[in-house]
């Protein structure tokens, strides 16, 4: 007696999904150009922090101010003074002017100290110094020759009352928050940058498949929506990676220079720019395929994406200008629609301008966007993969979606 098993619709649906996503995945991350773009780019980024925090001083934000002579007593006043002033100064001894004026015009030094006779002292820089390390040098000029003074006429300077001064802060600044825009700016490059090329291969590979007639041998044995699930899903997964592993090299890269030393911060910022990432990528993934469907030749994609490009370039610009007003009330209004809030929250939850509210009702329409996104390309794609010809318009494809 011979026993059937039947499979289910559900069980069918996710093998031929499974199936064509592994396809993508081992398809994709063996070719050459996948490989070498993203070594590139864990280059760049790597490159990119070492330069940065070179430019920035590392983790060492002191000045370095110069000073003709051993004078030790000057030296420790330009100390204590910089750090009580919230201007930290490193002090290095020259032997002659000459070397000083070098040495600032190299760029190396901030400003140089020269001693002269009768208690006068000369300060060189390249084009002017800050107020605040001016102050500094002033105030330890004075205080040096203050001490002198007092020397000279039998006072002790260190029995004098000092005075005691502390400082309170109405809205204390948080230490962290640098290093979360940071990873949020990032991730929200890394965002574009998957939108774009991931995008591109999943409308890329669905003409493809349209032109070598592939697509009519899989459609005899899978439905359309299985086949678009299984090729978004593939990439998207191999999207994902990618920016794990670049994710992954800027935290150990930051972290070696420096400009990242607070772990679970950057890990948490991250976290929260992942959950966003995905759902940024989903919602233009599913229209690039749409847009992979609507046309025959590789000749017609780029016109056919153009919209889509123009759209996350927009979503980019507004991350990188909008950090700079995020207090507008069109940046603040930005940030609720989609897909801009996909960039615009994860910096918003980095500097703080933002609420738990705003963040869940985000989210959620974020989410609602790329339900409606899904929607719209399921119907475009399954009435335009099989159709040859000229290429199907934005307009058309709508019109044929109702």
């Amino acid at each position: 007696m011979t026993t059937t098993h039947s499979i289910s619709p559900e069980t069918r649906a996710t093998t031929s999904i499974a199936l064509i996503a592994q396809r993508e995945i081992t398809t994709r991350v063996r070719t050459r150009s996948f490989v070498a773009t993203t070594a590139i780019l864990m280059i760049v980024i790597i490159a990119g922090l070492i330069v940065w925090s070179v430019f920035s001083g590392g983790g060492d934000s002191k000045e370095r101010i110069g000073l003709v002579g051993n004078d030790s007593t000057l030296t420790a006043a330009i100390t204590a003074v910089g750090d009580q002033s919230g201007t930290p100064v490193t002090v290095v001894t020259l032997a002659s002017t000459d070397q000083a004026r070098d040495r600032v015009a190299d760029g190396d030094l901030e400003a140089v100290v020269v001693t002269g006779p009768n208690s006068s002292y000369t300060l060189i820089s390249k084009d002017g110094i800050e107020e605040s390390l001016s102050g500094v040098l002033r105030g330890a000029i004075a205080q040096t020759e203050l001490a002198r003074g007092l020397a000279a006429r039998n006072v002790d300077a260190t029995t004098l009352p000092q005075p005691s001064i502390s400082m309170s802060e109405t809205e204390p600044a948080d230490p962290a928050v640098g290093q979360r825009i940071v990873v949020a700016i990032v991730g929200s490059m890394l965002l574009i940058t998957a939108i774009m090329m991931g995008g591109n291969m999943i409308a890329v590979g669905v003409v493809e498949e349209k032109t070598s007639r592939i697509v009519e041998l899989l459609l005899a044995t899978i439905k359309p929506l299985h086949l678009m699930w299984g090729k978004i899903i593939g990439i998207g997964v191999v999207a994902l990676g990618q920016m794990v592993l670049l994710g992954i090299t800027a935290l150990i890269a930051g972290t070696a220079t420096g400009m990242l030393t607070i772990a679970g911060t950057a890990l948490g910022m991250f976290a929260a720019v992942l959950i966003w990432f995905l759902l940024g990528f989903v919602f233009f993934a599913t229209l690039y395929a749409a847009a992979g469907a609507m046309v025959s030749r590789q000749e017609e994609i780029g016109s056919t994406i153009t919209p889509l490009t123009i759209l996350s370039l927009a979503v980019m610009y507004s991350g990188i200008f909008g950090i700079q007003a995020l207090d507008s009330t069109f940046i603040q209004t930005l940030s609720w629609i989609p897909p801009f809030s996909s960039v615009l929250i994860p910096i918003r939850i980095a500097t703080g301008d933002t609420d738990p509210v705003q963040i869940v009702v985000s989210l959620l329409l974020m989410v609602a966007a790329c339900v409606i996104a899904t929607w719209l390309a399921a119907k475009v794609y399954q009435r335009s993969i099989l159709r040859t010809g000229s290429r199907v318009k934005w307009g058309e494809a709508l019109r044929l979606s109702r």
